[in-house]
């Protein structure tokens, strides 16, 4: 449904520079663009997000400085002319404003991190569902990005229990819960994410969920916050019983 063409040739000149700096087995396929290019095709992502798993910074390493010929015309065919940015906890290969090769130093956020599959013809290391969402969670659950909403949404719809599966402090689905009530009762951001989603076409599979991501977040999480507040501890079979109530008592829009 999505023309991933783009970010095929973006990840092909990533590889590349992930093999010549020697850390492909450290280093991971992860977000929006895992999720949407191999795991659901729920939407479209331009990103290509890396994460490097070592115990000493690494990102370092793929510095423009460290290039070689080959390296620098790969990435150059795609459309790089020389914006390389560094921040604190990421280094970032801008194409365009829309399209960038972002690069993290992480440690798992997951019981299960990654695993190896082939995606467009390579084998490469792959952020598990869990451990994308775990990070969505874990560093932008105050944001409200509609995408990550849309994202945390599925995740939780097709694995009910994944809170059991990742490694967070409770606090940050408490400060996820609140930014999703912030948006549900408030009609200018309910209107906001619902252009946002519009302008996103998600694939129809998944357009119920959408359009419908806010109250079924917003009741599902006041669930499970609920059972925080009295110190309940959930089990999965809670958690299924619990998103199998809200997914068939949503109001539909």
């Amino acid at each position: 449904m999505y023309d991933f063409s783009k970010q095929k040739a973006m990840l092909e000149a990533t590889l590349l520079l992930l093999k010549e700096s020697k850390i492909s087995d450290v280093s991971t396929l992860g977000g929006g663009t895992a999720l949407a290019s191999y795991y659901w095709n729920h939407r479209y992502s331009t990103d290509i997000d890396i994460f490097i798993y070592a115990e000493v910074d690494k990102k370092h390493l793929l510095k423009e400085s460290n290039w070689s010929e080959k390296v620098k015309t790969s990435m150059q065919k795609i459309g790089y002319k020389g914006n390389f940015r560094s921040h604190p906890i990421y280094s970032e290969i801008v194409i365009n404003e829309d399209s960038k090769i972002q690069i993290f130093d992480v440690v798992k956020k997951s019981k299960n991190a990654y695993q190896k599959v082939n995606l467009w013809g390579h084998e490469l290391l792959i952020d598990t569902v869990e451990e994308i969402i775990a990070k969505k969670i874990h560093y932008r659950a105050d944001k409200g990005n509609s995408r990550d909403l849309f994202d945390i949404a599925i995740a939780f719809h097709k694995e009910p229990d994944i809170l059991t599966k990742i490694i967070l402090k409770k606090e940050k689905i408490i400060s996820l819960f609140t930014t999703v009530a912030n948006i549900y009762k408030n009609e200018e951001l309910k209107n906001l994410y619902f252009e946002e989603i519009k302008q996103m076409n998600p694939n129809k599979q998944y357009e119920f969920l959408a359009l419908n991501s806010i109250e079924y977040l917003y009741n599902l999480l006041e669930n499970i916050c609920g059972a925080y507040d009295i110190s309940h501890e959930l089990t999965s079979e809670d958690f299924f019983e619990i998103e199998s109530y809200v997914f068939n008592n949503i109001n539909i829009k």
